[in-house]
């Protein structure tokens, strides 16, 4: 049986990669969002922190449409 893979993890790579950012450790320390954290947060959007999702937009810049897809998960 394939692994799914999950949207949201694909849509933040999708945003890194062009910012210079290969991993999530290093987006964890350029939002100082704790790296565990922001994995957990990841696995399930819905526990992202207002702050987190400010700090987060400010350094990848998401689209409207991706910025609405991380609120609702």
């Amino acid at each position: 049986m394939a692994k799914t893979k999950n949207p949201i993890k694909l849509l933040f790579k999708q945003y890194m990669l062009p910012i210079g950012l290969e991993n999530f450790t290093e987006l964890a320390k350029e939002t100082g969002i704790d790296y565990q954290t922001l994995l957990d947060h990841i696995a399930r959007p819905e526990l992202f922190r207002q702050w987190e999702i400010r700090t987060l937009d400010e350094l990848l810049h998401f689209s409207d449409e991706d910025l609405l897809k991380l609120i609702r998960g």
